[in-house]
């Protein structure tokens, strides 16, 4: 791996799951998420802070083949199981995703290594044969990530083949903030609890679906948001991007996943990637996002991919 932060995995056995016909429930009591510590280390438990789709819709087969899923192969006998967090294909050898879903990987014993890792594109319904799956040939974290406020929290994988025939998702210029007016809805997809959690004490429930979801949530003012936040003692920086309401939220199992809207002249374009929040579509409560015009994010990006980072005059 090019960078290797070395972190406990901390993987929750969730709760026995009620068997559904026809729902991969039926195939698995238990579905893992590695679950990461939140802001200051709370707890990203169900009821606390999550790694944050809620108020959803099933996807369509093949409508955002964009969409990753990360997947490690000794979390389950089936890709319904071993999925545990969401990606985007940004070229055809590497996924975005989020930093607290892979600094867990290295070679240390208590770590999952690399090569368990396995990253599927293109497939709605995580049980079937569809997309392309390809190994993990390394994985760069943004070296300003802090798990303890989650600033930065962003990362780039490095397919160990190319994904053929499957059109990247664009993202913001670094720099360009158009997309984030208050009230602008933008799309979040994934496959990740879709029962609504409180911000406090006590749960709401899981159920992690088989196919795809996807939701539409309005932006946010990062003041309105950082106000309520700050009184949870959970800073909003300029690398965190805010969006939601009660009832549309993303989840436990969307972290790392794509917040984006429909591109002017065609595709998609990438403004977030699902990265933390108190509870799953709690009142007052949007879910946070990386930001990826925060110019520290997005030239991170482009410089671990090839590409030439943005200066000020250029974003101007």
């Amino acid at each position: 791996m090019r960078r290797r932060v070395v972190f406990t995995v901390i993987v929750a056995g969730l709760a026995l799951m009620m068997a559904m016909a026809g729902g991969p429930a039926a195939l698995a009591a238990t579905k893992r998420l590695p679950i990461k510590s939140g802001p200051h280390g709370m707890s990203r438990v169900t009821g606390g802070v999550t790694t944050k789709i809620v108020g959803d819709q099933p996807v369509p087969n093949g409508k955002y083949r964009f969409q990753a899923a990360l997947l490690a192969q000794s979390f389950g006998t089936d890709d319904w199981q071993r999925q545990y967090c969401g990606a985007s294909l940004i070229t055809p050898f590497e996924v975005l995703t989020a930093a607290h879903c892979v600094d867990f990987v290295g070679d240390e014993p208590e770590q999952v290594p690399i090569s368990d890792l396995r990253v599927v594109v293109g497939r709605t319904v995580l049980t079937s044969t569809q997309g392309q799956k390809r190994r993990v040939a390394a994985i760069d974290i943004h070296p300003r990530w802090d798990p303890v406020n989650f600033s930065f929290d962003v990362a780039v994988v490095h397919l160990a083949s190319p994904v053929n025939g499957i059109r990247p998702v664009m993202l913001v210029t670094p720099g360009v903030d158009a997309l984030e007016r208050p009230g602008t809805l933008a799309t979040v997809t994934g496959w990740g609890n879709t029962i609504q959690q409180p911000a406090g004490p006590g749960g709401g429930g899981v159920n992690y679906p088989d196919r795809m979801r996807e939701a539409q949530v309005p932006i946010t003012s990062r003041a309105e948001c950082a106000t309520v936040y700050a009184n949870a003692d959970a800073p909003i920086d300029a690398t965190m991007l805010c969006a939601g309401r009660t009832n549309l939220d993303t989840c436990q199992g969307d972290s790392g996943g794509p917040l984006f809207f429909k591109a002017v002249g065609g595709g998609f374009i990438q403004a977030g990637i699902t990265s933390w929040g108190f509870g799953c579509g709690a009142t007052g409560f949007p879910g946070v996002y990386t930001r990826l015009s925060n110019r520290g994010v997005g030239n991170f990006i482009l410089s671990v991919t090839g590409g030439v980072p943005v200066n000020s005059a250029q974003a101007a």
